[in-house]
């Protein structure tokens, strides 16, 4: 196990070393006793270990239920009221798409 990590230590160095000369990968490999392929390996081994490690994915935005009451009305109409946290209410008829609704929302939300 320690003979592998010391290989691996020294593969590391190697590409380091590699990438710091500037020389091309098939004379430095000549010049050190390994395939070109195997430096290319060892310099991709490298880039990974040297990147920053990946930003952790943004939880989704968590989203605050409110309380809903269905309240029945005398009227016919089928109209569906809505009563934001703040108070507001909006009124919305049946046959309104969902992005209207949406945008109305979001404008109530920031404009008032």
């Amino acid at each position: 196990m320690q003979a592998q990590e010391d290989r691996r230590s020294a593969m590391l160095d190697l590409a380091r070393r590699w990438r710091e000369s500037g020389a091309k990968a098939r004379v430095f490999a000549q010049e050190h006793g390994i395939t070109a392929w195997t430096l290319y390996y060892w310099r991709q081994r490298l880039a990974q270990e040297e990147r920053p490690a990946r930003r952790r994915r943004r939880s989704p935005r968590r989203v605050r239920l409110a309380p809903v009451q269905l309240v029945t009305s005398d009227s016919n109409s089928h109209d569906l009221e809505v009563m934001l946290a703040g108070g507001d209410r909006i009124r919305v008829p049946v046959g309104i798409s969902a992005e209207t609704l949406r945008c109305v929302i979001q404008i109530l939300r920031t404009a008032c």
